[in-house]
């Protein structure tokens, strides 16, 4: 029971990371030593998936608002933004996405919002956003095991 419990709050904390909370999106790969690591991917990439898909679901409603191209017209800066992840986004599809989301330590709230913004296809989208949250959470654990573990065992 206690390791559903874990899990729900890695799910939880998936969500959150994606929607609002600005920490690192592989911070459960901590977990994989007392959680069974195939669930802890599961929970961890299903919680990703999900917040994205909510970020997606309200970036598609708010890109379609006047105030939204109001507010980009006024700030450069942002339309500048927009602008060019439409351009990447039509070069290089979801797959620009996955890799940005595939680097361990690199913030992914602010790119999955610019991304929804800009996107058109949500399910790719957070499949995307959910597969690049597995490859981070694979290379900390690897780090785990290939620099940390061997340190600890010559203690």
């Amino acid at each position: 029971m206690h390791t559903l419990g874990a899990l729900l709050l890695v799910f939880a904390y998936e969500v959150g990371a994606a929607v609002i909370l600005p920490t690192p999106t592989e911070m459960p790969a901590v977990a994989y030593s007392w959680l069974p690591i195939g669930w802890l991917f599961v929970f961890a990439v299903a919680g990703k998936i999900v917040g994205s898909y909510l970020i997606f679901f309200v970036g598609d409603r708010v890109k379609r608002t006047e105030r939204f191209e109001a507010f980009c017209q006024k700030h450069k800066a942002i339309g500048r933004l927009m602008a060019y992840s439409e351009r990447l986004l039509d070069r290089f599809g979801v797959v620009a996405l996955f890799v940005l989301l595939s680097i361990p330590g690199f913030p992914d709230t602010l790119p999955l919002y610019v991304f929804a913004l800009a996107g058109r296809r949500p399910v790719m989208f957070a499949l995307a956003s959910g597969f690049g949250t597995a490859v981070r959470i694979s290379l900390v654990i690897a780090g785990f095991e290939g620099v940390l573990l061997p340190f600890v065992r010559s203690l």
